[in-house]
């Protein structure tokens, strides 16, 4: 489901994120190189976790439509950290998972959103899924403060879904199908495209149909792209393939409950 990519060359740190994403060049299985933004697990509060979250949401995204980066899983040679000129982040790299996940550069003028980036007309029904992607899912780091979105223009693509799939271990957890669920999604800017999608009159039939079509086989997909050195986190994973299935089956409340925090 996921391609698998081999570190070959450090490049750089990618900004001074929470993960402190690393840029690398990576040799593909046709020999070709590609640049990747990797996240490795001791950057990770809860490692590989996080990490297998990243790959269920990516996986996700993609069934569904949305805008994402090409996710590839990185493998990391033994002794590879030794390339990293920075002490601290050799040390961390030394102690990750053998196998990171990243996500393929994004070129050609994409820049992060700001506060003053707004949706534009043709961005809407993009604009619309990825909130209820987001909504559904329970991830809070689309923020403004901690956009998580290129744009170029009116091409968007998503990135970073570490924190979602989180709701197991939220006491009172409320799915997104059930009134009140999403309520964590109306303070203002709690995410980027609230304030321009609320009191819009917004189009729910493609979010409909993307999420009413996922298929159980693919779901089952979901879980065997994670890593087999990665068995530890079998439950959480469980539990955002669970959160898919559910909300597949009861996406019409979901959306219901979306226009609710939108009104």
């Amino acid at each position: 489901m996921l391609g698998s990519v081999i570190a070959l060359e450090y490049v750089r740190q990618m900004g001074a994120g929470r993960t402190c994403p690393l840029l690398l060049n990576c040799e593909k299985p046709d020999g070709s190189i590609v640049s990747v933004v990797a996240k490795f697990s001791d950057f990770c509060d809860q490692r590989e976790t996080h990490l297998a979250r990243e790959i269920v949401g990516a996986c996700l995204a993609s069934d569904l439509g949305l805008p994402v980066p090409e996710p590839v899983l990185i493998d990391v040679p033994a002794g590879w950290s030794d390339v990293i000129p920075d002490a601290t982040i050799r040390a961390r790299v030394a102690a990750s998972s053998p196998i990171a996940f990243g996500s393929t550069l994004m070129t050609g003028g994409f820049s992060t959103w700001t506060p003053d980036t707004r949706v534009r007309e043709a961005m809407y029904d993009t604009a619309t899924a990825i909130f209820a992607f987001d909504a559904i899912i329970q991830n809070p780091d689309r923020r403004a403060t901690n956009p998580n979105c290129l744009v170029r223009g009116e091409d968007i693509r998503i990135i970073d879904h570490e924190l979602a799939f989180a709701h197991r271990v939220v006491l009172g957890w409320r799915p997104p199908w059930l009134p009140g669920g999403l309520n964590w999604l109306e303070k203002k800017g709690s995410h980027i495209f609230l304030a321009d999608l609320k009191r819009s009159a917004l189009d729910f039939a493609p979010v409909r149909q993307s999420w009413s079509t996922l298929a159980d086989s693919r779901l089952v997909e979901y879980r065997a792209a994670i890593p087999a050195p990665w068995a530890h986190v079998a439950a959480d994973v469980d539990s955002a393939v669970t959160l898919i299935r559910d909300a597949r089956d009861n996406i019409d409340a979901c959306i219901t409950e979306i226009r609710r925090v939108l009104s």
